[in-house]
Order: C-alpha cells, then sequence, then structure tokens
C-alpha cells in the first residue's frame, strides 16, 4: 500500500523553507551568482543584438517566434543555452540531495560532479521527449488541416483544430507526468531509464497531477508575495520621486527576484523529489515484511 500523499509531497518545498532558510539562501545567492556569470558570458562574447533575442526568449510563448530567434542566430544561443541548463542542474540536484539524504548537507547539498552531469542528459532527453509527443502530433494536425481546407471542408477543419488541440494537450499532459520522475529516478539510482521512471509512476498519474496542481499554484502564491514585497519596497522609498531612492529600491528587488525564484524552484522540484521517495519506499515495504 502506497503511503504517496500528493498535498505533503506539493508543500515538501515549503516545509524545506520553513525548516532550512539559510540553506535556501544559499541556492538563491548561487542563482544569483550564476545570472551574473551568463550576464558577463553575454556581455563579453555576444553582442547587444543577442542580449535582445534572449531578453525576448524569457517573454515570448509563440513557438514559431522561438524557432525564428534560434534559426537567426543560427545555433549561436545553443551553446548559451546549454550552459545555463547547466548552472541550473546543480540547485536542482542539491534540492534533490536535501530531500532523499538530507544528511549530505556539507557545502547547503551543492556538489559538481556526475550527478549533475547526467541531469543535463536527461534535459536533452526531455526536450525531445517533449518534441515527440507535442511538436510532431502537432505538424500532423497542421498538415490534416491544410489537406481539408484543400477540400473545402473548412467547418471539418476548425473540429479537427480543436479536438486535435485538446488531445494534443491530454497527451502531454500525460506523458510529462509518467515521465515526471526521471530526474529523480536518474539522480537516485545513478541511472537513466524512461522505463523506470514509467513503472513507479504506473497507477499514480491522477495523485501526481494533484500534487503538480498543488505545487505550481503555491508558486504562484509566492509570486504574488513577490509583487507584494516589491511593491512595499517601493512605497518605503518615496516612489518615483526620488531617483535615489528609486534607484536602491530597483537594487533591492534585483536582489530579492533570485530569491524567489530559488523558492519557486524549491517547490517544484521538492515535490517530485518527495514523491519519489515515498514511492520507492512503498515498493521496499513488502520485502521489509
Amino acid at each position: 500500500m502506497t503511503t504517496f500523499s500528493p498535498v505533503e509531497a506539493a508543500l515538501e518545498g515549503v516545509r524545506m523553507t520553513r525548516r532550512k532558510p539559510l540553506v535556501v539562501l544559499a541556492w538563491a545567492a548561487c542563482y544569483f551568482a550564476m545570472l551574473v556569470v551568463l550576464g558577463l558570458v553575454v556581455a563579453f562574447a555576444f553582442g547587444g543584438t543577442v542580449r535582445a533575442d534572449l531578453a525576448l526568449l524569457s517573454r515570448t510563448n509563440d513557438l514559431r517566434e522561438l524557432i525564428d530567434i534560434v534559426a537567426r542566430r543560427k545555433g549561436t544561443l545553443l551553446p548559451l543555452i546549454a550552459f545555463a541548463v547547466a548552472l541550473q542542474s546543480v540547485i536542482s540536484v542539491a534540492i534533490m540531495r536535501a530531500v532523499v539524504r538530507p544528511q549530505e548537507r556539507h557545502l547547503a547539498y551543492l556538489r559538481v560532479g556526475p550527478e549533475e552531469a547526467r541531469q543535463f542528459i536527461v534535459a536533452l532527453v526531455g526536450w525531445i521527449v517533449a518534441l515527440v509527443v507535442t511538436a510532431l502530433p502537432s505538424a500532423v494536425l497542421v498538415l490534416i488541416g491544410a489537406g481539408l481546407i484543400s477540400l473545402g471542408a473548412v467547418e471539418t477543419n476548425r473540429w479537427v483544430e480543436v479536438l486535435g488541440a485538446i488531445a494534443v494537450a491530454g497527451l502531454s499532459i500525460w506523458a510529462g507526468v509518467r515521465l515526471s520522475l526521471l530526474s529523480m529516478t536518474t539522480f537516485a539510482e545513478g541511472r537513466l531509464s524512461l522505463r523506470r521512471a514509467w513503472t513507479l509512476t504506473d497507477h499514480h498519474f491522477w495523485h501526481l497531477l494533484g500534487m503538480y496542481a498543488l505545487a505550481f499554484v503555491i508558486t504562484f502564491l509566492v509570486s504574488v508575495a513577490q509583487t507584494i514585497v516589491a511593491g512595499l519596497i517601493l512605497g518605503l522609498s518615496g516612489g518615483a520621486t526620488n531617483p535615489v531612492m528609486l534607484a536602491l529600491s530597483g537594487l533591492a528587488n534585483l536582489l530579492l527576484a533570485p530569491f524567489f525564484f530559488t523558492v519557486q524552484m524549491v517547490i517544484l522540484t521538492a515535490a517530485p523529489a518527495r514523491a519519489y521517495y515515498d514511492l520507492h519506499e512503498s515498493e521496499l515495504a513488502p520485502a521489509a515484511v
């Protein structure tokens, strides 16, 4: 019988932030340092137009626009993206380590080694899976739609677009949840296995979906808290009437942003880490009886 609780797993990041505030602050400082390093790399290795494209990448949700930016840069952004993923994996693995190996708290659980390197490979596999379950079915829908329009079946095409979009979204969510523990299984068991992640989540889809939904709600509340804090800082600084205080409030918000983002990362990473721990323990329970 499983001991996995979606609510308890979703709240794991909140509990960790409360129990280990100094560790979370260390992760936030590490994240801020990573941003500085990335900023320096962009400033010295690339031109100003690349900085503009990177800013656009962080704001847009248009897949065609994303592809256009990457294509326009002829692959020059790919090493930078890979570098960013590698740096972020350091913090992600530290959070996983804090959940499943709390005794290894030396240096705030931060390491640079094979476990972090494997997470980089997990990210690549995740992109490939996303391409297979989202981009390829979407492309098939586009081809079907083009064929229907050429035959004059415009109304039919509209229904195909709506139902197809729902089907692709459902497939993406289903596959994403079933493989969502891939990072954790790779970290905890030292090998990348899609089959292992798929098997571990069997019969737990709805529990895991509920866990992620609650975790996303909590991260939204963190964003609201960040907005409130930013507003309070701006109000205490005298608003926009004092240039010096306005600059200081901007600096304060700049320093606080990595902390709030790190808290969100802790929540979204600790939840599946806790789910893995509980599900794995339930696997071992029958053998221990």
